[in-house]
């Protein structure tokens, strides 16, 4: 019986002895760009504005400047998209005139999918017929490559937008 009892208390003592676990942590969150303005500032690591210019098997010309994109991250996970860009026509050996710059806006939400930013476009909202864009995003930055048409020829573009705090 005392050796019962001594078991029992040198089992008692062992178990006392271990610490006890700590409670688990809650499971992260995936990190998420700050609600802020974004405004590009390079396109294809030019400086904007960045011009496009290509001419079809007729001569057409076909240009496009792309002037300036600004991102509004909202916390509610919806974005608004303001581009200004130039299109012209030409025909060949003419000059191209000096159109306005033109205002395209889009609304959508915006999701974090693993280590990439999806924007997708609010068709009744200025994105009838844009696809969803996919891009990253890092501290102040977020890039997102995008393709578009000029003419007959098909390009690939990535933007880099930065955070500024003294727009919106």
């Amino acid at each position: 019986m005392a050796r019962a009892a001594i078991a029992s208390l040198i089992a008692g003592a062992a178990f006392a002895q271990v610490p006890a676990a700590p409670p688990a942590a809650p499971p992260a969150r995936a990190a998420e760009p700050a609600a802020a303005s974004y405004v590009s500032q390079r396109l294809n690591g030019k400086p904007l504005p960045v011009t496009d210019r290509v001419s079809d098997d007729k001569g057409v010309q076909y240009l496009i400047e792309f002037g300036e994109l600004i991102l509004g991250i909202r916390a509610n996970h919806e974005f608004r998209a303001a581009l200004k860009y130039r299109q012209t026509l030409a025909a060949k050996g003419a000059r191209f005139g000096q159109d306005p710059l033109q205002k395209m806006i889009v609304y959508g939400t915006w999701a974090v999918v693993g280590t990439e930013l999806r924007f997708v476009p609010d068709p009744k909202r200025g994105g009838n017929g844009l696809r969803i864009l996919t891009g990253t995003f890092k501290g102040r930055e977020i890039d997102v490559p995008f393709d578009y048409r000029n003419g007959s020829v098909s390009r690939r573009a990535a933007v880099i937008l930065i955070r500024d705090d003294h727009i919106y």
